[in-house]
């Protein structure tokens, strides 16, 4: 009886008996072979097979390496008045930092959000006051490792703030990485407040009124980052679903592009299907 009911309910549903077992292998099989994809601006994107260990690995290397190189980075400065040993370090963490942020990003960045970033003011001042700095430390080095700072800071930044177009991220990761940054940014206005850095450095002089110290310019470029990228911690660490962009001020949603979590943006939509189409081929 339970035999003959069994028979009849599977054919009922459109299953012979005789492959009960093929079609739980055969309905399991697309499950598990299938590519994840998420929901961006919109539009669904295809995500590749090696993602998951990319993000994981590239996380975990950066956090490393960023908070190795900070820690060493504001101890030789805090201590030991920039020692070459200590200037080695901080390069070496910085170029894994890099390196990690690197393999997070490969395969995982949107340029049509990247593009959307870039019409927020505040994005835009952040990467325009790093390469200022960039730019002071290659006209007036304290050491010939100046330049060196300055362009990792300008990479960091970079890489920091267009996390914002990365498909596939976690939130823990960029309240770590961004705790990091805002903890470098501080440390590098209080150092020109309290400590002897740069002190007495002209950066640009035109007669006996107008003389620019560099001391007091890269302070300035130092708090605006900081205060921006505050900025931008405090929307990650309200969204807990990380729906919406850090950096956009008008708390736009990364699945949509408005600031509706209803309502498409259809500009972005076409953006995203054509940078979708293209992944895919």
């Amino acid at each position: 009886m339970n035999n003959n009911s069994t028979s009849k309910t599977q054919e009922l549903v459109g299953v012979s008996p005789g492959t009960r077992g093929l079609t739980r292998i055969n309905s399991w099989a697309p499950q598990h072979e299938r590519r994840k994809s998420i929901r961006l601006l919109g539009k669904v994107v295809e995500l590749d097979e090696w993602l998951d260990w990319r993000v994981k690995w590239g996380q975990r290397v950066t956090v490393v390496s960023a908070v190795l190189g900070v820690f060493f980075h504001i101890i030789n400065y805090s201590f030991f008045g920039g020692i070459l040993v200590f200037l080695v370090a901080v390069v070496l963490c910085s170029v894994g930092a890099i390196i990690g942020l690197g393999t997070l990003y490969f395969k995982n960045f949107s340029l049509v959000i990247a593009r959307r970033l870039l019409k927020e003011v505040n994005v835009v001042m952040i990467v325009f006051l790093a390469i200022c700095n960039f730019v002071i430390d290659c006209a007036k080095p304290d050491t010939s490792f100046s330049p060196i700072n300055g362009f990792v800071f300008l990479v960091s930044t970079n890489l920091f703030v267009f996390a914002d177009a990365l498909r596939k991220k976690n939130r823990m990761f960029i309240l770590a990485v961004g705790s990091i940054y805002a903890l470098l940014s501080f440390w590098l206005v209080c150092s020109r407040i309290f400590l002897k850095t740069e002190v007495g450095v002209i950066l640009y002089q035109y007669g006996d009124d107008y003389v620019f110290h560099k001391r007091s310019i890269k302070r300035s470029c130092f708090i605006q980052i900081l205060l921006f990228s505050l900025n931008g911690m405090w929307t990650m660490f309200k969204d807990k679903k990380m729906e919406m962009m850090m950096f956009a001020t008008g708390n736009i949603y990364r699945e949509t592009g408005t600031a509706s979590k209803y309502v498409e943006d259809r500009e972005h939509s076409q953006r995203m299907r054509s940078e979708t189409a293209a992944l895919m081929v």
